[in-house]
């Protein structure tokens, strides 16, 4: 019960997201606004999929490439959405402590080889999630005491936080402590939820003020 629930609850904090960013995508005509709608969008896919094999079959869905090659493509959205908005004024990273970045990345991807996982679904993973990674906090060490971007802070944090939600959700669902409140899974994949919600108006801020 508790699964379900929380599932509904991202599925509907992903839907009011996806819905402001097409409102605003229509309305500004900005490329970083279809991305965000995309994003939001095609990660609700993968939701919608997962809740409706909870509801047929009443249990957790085995794992499948249907709503993680959509929740993959959600952060390839994060990513062009960056790209989008540094595009113009593009800087070289040369901080050491961005190599942590592959480090953790190819560890996970390692661990999950390890439990089973698939080898293109790990190739898939650590591509896009080092790059958005390495991409967002190389923004971030670089740029985050420039007056010019004290509007965009906020957006960069929160895509950080999504992604190492992300992360948290994956490794401790393999770790499944039942459909329990006490279960972190249920909390770790909540606060993912409440960024995609709070992601419209840190965008809005970054790009259209």
């Amino acid at each position: 019960m508790i699964e379900r629930l929380e599932n509904l609850l991202q599925l509907l904090l992903l839907g009011i997201c996806a819905g402001i960013s097409l409102k605003r995508s229509l309305s500004t005509k900005k490329h970083t606004w279809a991305m965000l709608f995309l994003s939001a969008f095609v990660y609700f896919l993968g939701d919608l999929y997962w809740q409706l094999y909870l509801v047929f079959y009443n249990e957790t869905p085995p794992y499948s490439f249907i709503p993680y090659l959509s929740w993959y493509a959600s952060f390839l959205f994060l990513l062009m959405l960056i790209i989008g908005i540094e595009k113009e004024r593009r800087k070289n990273f040369h901080k050491p402590i961005l190599w942590l970045i592959p480090i953790f990345t190819l560890g996970v991807a390692a661990f999950f080889l390890i439990r089973g996982g698939g080898i293109i679904d790990s190739i898939v993973s650590v591509s896009i999630m080092t790059s958005l990674l390495y991409r967002n906090c190389g923004t971030l060490l670089s740029r985050f005491k420039e007056e010019s971007f004290k509007n965009s802070r906020m957006l960069y944090l929160l895509i950080f936080i999504c992604v190492i939600s992300e992360y948290a959700s994956w490794i401790i669902s393999c770790f499944w402590m039942g459909d329990t409140l006490l279960n972190p899974y249920f909390w770790s994949d909540t606060i993912l939820s409440v960024s995609f919600l709070l992601l419209p108006a840190a965008l809005k801020k970054a790009v259209d003020e």
